[in-house]
C-alpha cells in the first residue's frame, strides 16, 4: 500500500497566495492612516507593493507550487534558499522604495543597509534552522539504512516536540517490531531444528526395537511361545510409543493451525494427580524411583480441561521419571492457591544433576526463549504440555533444587486466569 501526501481542499499555495494578497492590502492601510502621503506617494507605494506581491507570488510558484526547489538534494538546503530567497526579494524591494520616496541619497542608502544587515540576519536564522533540520532528517536516515540491513536493535533519540520527533517516536516503535519479529523469528527456526531433533530420536529408538524384535523372530532365533512372547511385548511396546509419538505430533499440528480448543469442566486435581500416579507407578517401580504425591486439603474444584490436564501431569511426571537414575525419587504435589491451585513435580537423587536437566530447565521460559541452546534432546512432549498449561492461563515455571533436584511448578486458576505464582515459593 502506497500513502500519498493528504490534499487538501485548499493547497498551501492558494493560503501563500492569500497571506500575499491580504499583506499588500493592510500595508497599504497603515501606509495611508499613519505616514498621511501624498496622492504621488501613495500611488507610487501602491505600484511598488504590487510590483513586490506579483514578483515573490511568481517566485514562490516557480520554485514551490512547479517544485523546482524541491530538486535541491538537502531539505536544509531548501529551507535556507527559502529564507534567502525571502531576504532578496525583500532587500530589492526596500532599494526601490528608498530611491523613489526619499529625497536625500543618505536616508535611502541607510535604509538599504539596514536591511541588508536585516537580510542577514534572516539567512542566519535560516541556517540555524535548517542546520536543526538536516541533523534530525540525517539521524532517521541513517537509522533507517541500519534497519534496512537488519540491525533492528537501532533506536533514533530526538528529544525535541515537533513533527520530526514523532516520527522518531513511530519509527522506534516499528524498529521494536521488527527487533521482537525478528527475535521469534530466530526461535523458530531454533525451535524448528530442535524439532526435527525431537522427532528424529523418538522415532529412532523405538523403530530400532521393533525392527531387532521382528527380524529376530523372523529368522527364527525363538520359535517357542514362551520365548516369542517377550518379543512380542517388546514390539508392542515399541508400536505403542510410536503410536503416541505420533498422537502428540498431530496435537502440536493442531496447535500451531487451530490452537488448543478447551473443554472446561469442574474437577477435583486431587483425582487427576491420583490417576497419573496410578498409571505411571509400575514403570517408575521398574526403574526403581519412588514415586510419590501429596494433595493438600481446601484445594477447591476447578473448571479444566480434564483431558488435557491429565496429560499434562501424565507428561511431565513421566519425563521425570524417564530422567532420573535409578533410586531417585518423584513427587508431585498440590496445594491450594488463591483462586485456584498450584502443582509442583519435584525430582531428586544423590549424585550429580544430568546434563539433560538444563535442557528441561531451559524448555519452559517465555519472552527470552533459550530452548534452541539446549545441548540435549528436549522431550516433545514437554513442549505440549507447556502449550496445554498456556492455553489454560498459565505456565510451567522451573527451579533448581540445589544440584541434585528439579521442581516444576505452574497454577491452575478458577477463571482460567493465571494464579498466584507468589504461593510456596514462586
Amino acid at each position: 500500500m502506497i500513502i500519498y501526501p493528504v490534499r487538501r481542499a485548499v493547497t498551501s499555495f492558494v493560503w501563500f497566495v492569500a497571506a500575499l494578497v491580504g499583506l499588500y492590502g493592510v500595508t497599504l492601510a497603515f501606509f495611508w492612516w499613519f505616514a498621511l502621503p501624498t496622492l504621488l506617494d501613495f500611488q507610487i507605494m501602491t505600484a511598488l507593493l504590487g510590483g513586490g506581491v506579483l514578483i515573490v507570488g511568481a517566485a514562490g510558484f516557480v520554485a514551490y507550487h512547479m517544485r523546482y526547489i524541491y530538486r535541491v538534494p538537502r531539505v536544509g538546503a531548501v529551507v535556507l534558499a527559502g529564507y534567502l530567497l525571502a531576504a532578496g526579494l525583500i532587500l530589492v524591494m526596500m532599494w526601490v522604495a528608498g530611491s523613489l520616496l526619499f529625497i536625500h541619497p543618505y536616508d535611502a542608502l541607510l535604509v538599504v543597509i539596514l536591511m541588508l544587515f536585516a537580510a542577514g540576519v534572516v539567512a542566519a536564522i535560516g541556517y540555524i534552522q535548517s542546520a536543526a533540520i538536516t541533523d534530525k532528517l540525517a539521524s532517521l536516515t541513517n537509522a533507517a539504512e541500519s534497519l534496512a540491513m537488519g540491525r533492528y536493535h537501532v533506536r533514533v533519540e530526538i528529544d525535541d516536540n515537533d513533527e520530526l520527533s514523532r516520527l522518531a517516536a513511530v519509527f522506534n516503535a516499528m524498529a521494536a517490531r521488527l527487533e521482537s519479529a525478528d527475535r521469534k523469528e530466530h526461535q523458530l527456526n531454533h525451535l524448528r531444528r530442535d524439532l526435527m531433533a525431537w522427532i528424529g530420536y523418538d522415532l529412532r529408538v523405538p523403530l530400532l526395537s521393533a525392527r531387532t524384535t521382528i527380524g529376530g523372530i523372523a529368522e527364527g532365533l525363538a520359535t517357542e511361545p514362551e520365548r516369542v512372547k517377550p518379543y512380542l511385548r517388546t514390539a508392542r511396546r515399541d508400536i505403542t510409543a510410536l503410536s503416541d509419538l505420533i498422537d502428540d505430533l498431530y496435537d502440536m499440528a493442531q496447535l500451531d493451525i487451530n490452537g488448543i480448543h478447551l473443554q472446561r469442566t469442574p474437577a477435583h486435581i486431587d483425582e487427576l494427580i491420583e490417576d497419573a500416579v496410578a498409571a505411571l507407578l509400575h514403570t517408575a517401580e521398574q526403574k526403581n524411583i519412588t514415586l510419590t504425591s501429596r494433595c493438600m486439603p481446601g484445594i477447591p474444584l476447578i473448571a479444566v480441561d480434564v483431558r488435557q490436564i491429565s496429560r499434562v501431569l501424565t507428561n511431565l511426571v513421566e519425563d521425570a521419571i524417564q530422567r532420573v537414575p535409578k533410586g531417585g525419587s518423584v513427587k508431585i504435589n498440590a496445594y491450594p492457591a488463591r483462586n485456584g491451585a498450584l502443582i509442583e513435580i519435584i525430582d531428586t537423587f544423590e549424585g550429580l544433576r544430568p546434563e539433560d536437566a538444563d535442557a528441561i530447565f531451559k524448555l519452559f521460559f517465555g519472552d527470552e526463549d533459550v530452548r534452541g541452546q539446549a545441548q540435549a534432546t528436549v522431550r516433545l512432549r514437554l513442549a505440549l504440555a507447556d502449550a496445554i498449561v498456556r492455553a489454560h492461563g498459565s505456565q510451567i515455571h522451573p527451579q533448581r533444587l540445589g544440584v541434585q533436584g528439579l521442581r516444576l511448578v505452574f497454577t491452575l486458576a478458577q477463571d482460567g486466569d493465571i494464579g498466584n505464582l507468589n504461593a510456596r515459593g514462586m
